[in-house]
């Protein structure tokens, strides 16, 4: 398994022309574009994670020949996954010029695909904080801060060869966007919101809006569907860190009885 290297600051990872450059003070080792889509543009800052939508847009660098198994687009996830076949970790990042960073990897099965992969990894031995200290708030972080901000921390569904691992997730509801089209489904991007919102607008029940969302009237005296939420984490998925919205349990809902928390944006 690959490990990562105590030596160099995470900073290196994130610094990616993918997600737009690195902030300062709070900022450092974060992804800090905005999302489309799948959130992301690129994918991950290495070539395993990257998007694809064949095989041969995976580690072009490399004769596919070279690599410790066959280079692989897995489309079981948003926006294709590069990735190829292996038999043990020790086959990612075997080959020179495979890997970029010092992001682990790990090779796991994922879901019914019968095969084995190598993924980004976030399992708990292989996750290292930001701050050279702490730790993350939580694995997810960990994948959003280190890899995309449109990743999340998954098991991968392998049973007993289960791993966790750093994959895209469904950008739905709070996605950072500049126009609609950036958003999924038929969510519209909410440009009055700071980083822009892939939302919907003048709802006036829960039921008008998407599932994983609730709707609430904000200081504009509008009401919006924002994203439902247990962690800091849920507003910073597929959102830029310096754009990330405050997890609100205090939010005025507009349906009498509705208790949780959502993600809350500020307005421009």
């Amino acid at each position: 398994m690959k490990k990562l290297s105590l030596a160099l600051p995470l900073t290196l990872v994130a610094c990616l022309g993918l997600f737009g450059a690195c902030g300062s003070d709070d900022d450092d080792n974060n992804n800090t574009g905005t999302s489309g889509s799948s959130g992301s543009g690129g994918g991950s800052p290495e070539q395993t994670g990257s998007t694809c939508e064949v095989a041969s847009d995976c580690y072009p660098a490399l004769d596919g020949g070279t690599l410790e198994g066959e280079a692989m687009c897995l489309d079981r996830v948003q926006g294709g996954y590069c990735t190829h076949t292996c038999t043990s970790d020790d086959d990612c990042c075997a080959v020179d010029g495979e890997c970029d960073t010092d992001l682990p990897q790990v090779c796991s099965p994922f879901e019914s695909a019968g095969q084995m992969m190598c993924f980004l990894s976030c399992e708990k031995d292989d996750m290292q904080p930001f701050d050279g200290g702490t730790g993350w708030a939580d694995d997810n972080e960990f994948c959003q801060r280190e890899a995309s901000s449109d990743f999340i921390c998954r098991s991968s569904g392998g049973g007993s060869n289960n791993r966790k691992v750093c994959v895209p997730g469904d950008c739905g509801v709070g996605a950072a966007c500049a126009t609609t089209d950036d958003c999924t489904g038929d969510l519209v991007c909410i440009t009055s919101l700071v980083g822009g919102y892939c939302g919907k607008a003048d709802c006036t029940v829960n039921a008008d809006c998407p599932n994983g969302s609730l709707c609430a009237e904000l200081d504009d005296g509008k009401n919006y569907c924002l994203r439902r939420c247990n962690s800091d984490t849920d507003c910073s998925f597929c959102r830029s860190w310096d754009q990330r919205t405050t997890c609100a349990d205090d939010a005025t809902f507009v349906e009498d009885g509705t208790t949780g928390a959502v993600c809350l944006p500020t307005l421009l």
